[in-house]
């Protein structure tokens, strides 16, 4: 018993004499962030190149096999738009070719899928407008539309004005046609 009673005295005494000497430690929060390594998908976005129609033709071909059907369908209504509304004529020999090429070059080349489509809406748009312009005009000039002068030619300005507002200002309402191409 005498070592019992010795053994609880000596932890006891432990005990008070660890509380008279009680060291603080500093609380160490670990600030442990876990990174996962970013994937930077930072994609160059494909551009049509400016340079000659051979280089232009290349870079249509990567822009469109990475596109995706939709787009690749966006994309070709895109460059017949801009293609037919960059045409040059020649006085003599009709289409000059190589102005075409370059006005058509200086519109798409270094653009990308998006910026493309951008300024073929912008040719629609502007087509729609020089149209309701027109008719506007044309509306103007008639006096009284109930005169019987002026009835045929009222009505073919209504008749215009239906289709106008028809027109396409997307190039998903756009209408690709087979036969006019580059």
């Amino acid at each position: 018993m005498k070592k019992l009673s010795l053994t609880i005295f000596a932890v006891a005494l432990l005990t008070v004499s660890c509380k008279d000497k009680q060291v603080e430690t500093p609380v160490v929060v670990e600030d442990t962030k876990v990174e996962a390594p970013a994937e930077q998908t930072e994609t160059k976005e494909l551009r049509l190149s400016a340079e000659n129609m051979d280089a232009y033709a290349e870079s249509e071909d990567k822009m469109m096999v990475s596109l995706g059907d939709d787009d690749q369908w966006r994309l070709q209504k895109a460059i017949q738009i801009i293609g037919n509304n960059n045409i040059i004529y020649d006085a003599e020999d009709g289409i000059d070719n190589y102005k075409t090429d370059a006005a058509f070059l200086k519109q798409v080349g270094g653009k990308t899928f998006k910026e493309v489509c951008e300024v073929a809406v912008g040719y629609l748009k502007a087509d729609q407008q020089r149209e309701l312009d027109r008719i506007k005009d044309l509306l103007g000039t008639i006096k009284d539309p109930k005169a019987a002068s002026e009835v045929d030619k009222y009505n073919e300005a209504q008749n215009d004005l239906k289709e106008a507002n028809k027109m396409p200002i997307t190039l998903d309402a756009y209408v690709y046609n087979e036969e006019c191409f580059l």
